[in-house]
């Protein structure tokens, strides 16, 4: 609940709050509102009928546009300007200083936009680097990256920290008047900052983004370097990407160079460009994606479809849980970026669980997640008509020195119901490893009606076990060396295929048969579930080290 002052104060109270310097009634536009110290908190008023000529910021003469308001206050000062209904058409940005909040009436009654680009004078707007600045977004929470003549890029060593912001930004839409502004919110190298309750819709390249700054590519962040405790909160992006931007695609919300951040409940809906996307060269940690609604197009030209989420230059202590999107996800490391590797005392770079993704028309050709680290878990999710399940590239293949390593895939559910003619068994594998990899462990997991279930090609070091494959078109199993394969169930209706389809021999731990699922209710909850406690799969698993219930684990996504 935005909570305003005059609910709580008469008006000669408030006229001790707002302090100003006036001159028959008018604002001195050559001194900043000034803050009594002993203050915990000024309030700073903006309405669409007020007057950046004749208000004061009061409650009774409010001034008239945002960008003019910030102009009036001190940096960390404990301002909060405030927005009163209505929409207010800025013609220059807002350069927000640290430590001042920006508090609107509420996103249905407040709308921020403009009647056209509002770059600063000189910026070339059709360079190449044109979507890596900040000039052309509306509000800006800006602070300098480096050291050297240029605040915006330079070498690793004239990086300097991120600025302390300490400030909020919410209860408001920001329009980007049909595409015509290339973004929203753009917050560089400022720590502590939150964004809640914002609706972002119709820029050119993004709606929000949240960056340290540009940076050398190859380059790790060194400590100190990073963007600390972002959070972004209950926003809804609508068609604020693009593709064909540089030869690339930009997203709704984009992130680099963060540290500690917390983005969660965000819903967007995307007709043409990705989700959530790195910014610049991305570097991600203590980074937690979680509890959102992400919807984008099926159909691109250059990667066959949009992605969800897509992020480079992992380092560790990243989540991504309880999201539901259609498209893939995309993790990838440079394959010479050895300083993010786990370690024992980091053993993980990214988990993902509770993860739902689902094609809209069935025929996509494209993974739900495709790896490139090491350090991953992908858990306890449901992928459906998807061309792969998991894939994971690079590493040594594209020119790396360490080969990707320590993927723990358990609990999942992959159901290529809709699996079209033209995918080919590869392309349906649940999980395909085209490249050199080590320590694989794929547990509990169902695959459903696939091309090659398990495609391993060059892989190593692999744990198969507690799995349940049912009606596998091509091989159960393909590839892969120094294979621990035990405790699976298989299930193949298809009479020309009555036993096992591997390439190596199989022990009496594994088993075939009807699962006796219950075969009904959604597939991602209780449709692959054991039926009863004389199921076939309950307690004929190993332990891998999962809870279970019994005498031994179940085989399969759920425990009975």
């Amino acid at each position: 609940m935005i909570k305003t002052l005059h609910s709580l104060l008469s008006y000669a109270a408030l006229a001790t709050i707002v302090l100003v310097a006036v001159v028959t009634t008018k604002l001195v536009t050559t001194q900043k509102i000034v803050a009594a110290e002993s203050i915990r908190s000024l309030y700073v008023y903006v309405s669409p009928t007020g007057s950046d000529t004749g208000g004061d910021g009061s409650l009774g003469k409010p001034l008239r546009t945002l960008a003019y308001a910030a102009k009036q206050v001190q940096s960390n000062q404990n301002y909060t300007i405030y927005l009163n209904p209505g929409v207010y058409k800025e013609t220059e940005a807002t350069v927000l200083p640290p430590g001042v909040n920006i508090e609107g009436a509420g996103e249905s009654s407040v709308t921020i936009t403009s009647n056209g680009a509002i770059p600063a004078p000189g910026v070339n707007t059709g360079s190449s680097d044109w979507s890596l600045w900040h000039y052309g977004s509306i509000i800006q929470l800006v602070s300098p990256s480096y050291s050297g003549s240029n605040p915006r890029y330079g070498s690793p060593s004239e990086m300097i920290e991120a600025t302390d912001g300490n400030q909020t930004l919410g209860g408001f839409t920001i329009d980007g008047n049909g595409k015509t502004i290339k973004a929203g919110i753009w917050v560089e190298n400022r720590n502590n900052v939150t964004t809640h309750n914002v609706t972002f819709k119709n820029f050119q390249h993004s709606g929000a983004v949240f960056t340290r700054g540009n940076m050398w590519w190859y380059v790790p962040l060194a400590e100190g370097k990073w963007m600390k405790n972002t959070t972004i909160h209950d926003c809804t992006f609508i068609n604020s990407a693009a593709d064909g931007v540089s030869g690339a695609s930009t997203g709704n919300l984009r992130l680099g160079g963060l540290d500690g951040a917390d983005i969660y409940n965000i819903t967007i809906r995307e007709n043409k460009g990705y989700g959530i996307k790195f910014m610049h060269v991305g570097h991600i940690r203590n980074v937690k994606i979680h509890d959102c609604d992400i919807q984008v197009p099926e159909v691109d030209s250059q990667w066959s479809e949009d992605a969800s989420i897509e992020l480079w230059n992992l380092s560790y202590g990243n989540q991504i849980y309880n999201v539901n999107c259609n498209t893939w996800l995309s993790m990838v490391n440079h394959s010479i970026m050895n300083e993010y590797q786990p370690t024992a005392t980091r053993p993980s770079n990214l988990k993902i669980r509770n993860l739902r993704i689902k094609d809209i028309d069935g025929q996509s050709v494209k993974e739900s997640i495709e790896v490139a680290l090491s350090g991953v878990e992908i858990s306890n999710s449901y992928f459906q008509d998807k061309g792969f399940g998991i894939a994971i590239w690079g590493g040594k293949a594209w020119g790396g020195t360490i080969e990707n390593h320590d993927i723990n895939i358990h609990n999942n559910i992959f159901a290529n119901v809709a699996r079209k003619v033209q995918f080919g068994f590869g392309n349906s594998a649940a999980v395909f490893i085209p490249d050199p990899a080590s320590n694989i462990k794929i547990h509990n997991n169902v695959f459903d009606n696939l091309g090659n279930s398990l495609q391993m090609n060059s892989a190593d070091k692999i744990s198969i076990k507690n799995n349940a494959f049912l009606n596998s078109q091509g091989d159960d199993v393909q590839g892969g060396k120094n294979i621990a394969f035990t405790n699976n169930l298989r299930r193949n209706t298809n009479p020309v295929k009555p036993n096992w389809q591997i390439q190596f021999t199989v022990n009496a731990t594994n088993i075939q048969g009807d699962p006796r699922f219950t075969g009904t209710g959604d597939r991602w909850n209780s449709y692959y579930k054991p039926a009863s406690s004389r199921s076939l799969v309950v307690d004929r698993g190993t332990d891998v080290g999962l809870p279970y219930f019994g005498s031994a684990p179940d085989i399969g996504r759920w425990e009975w």
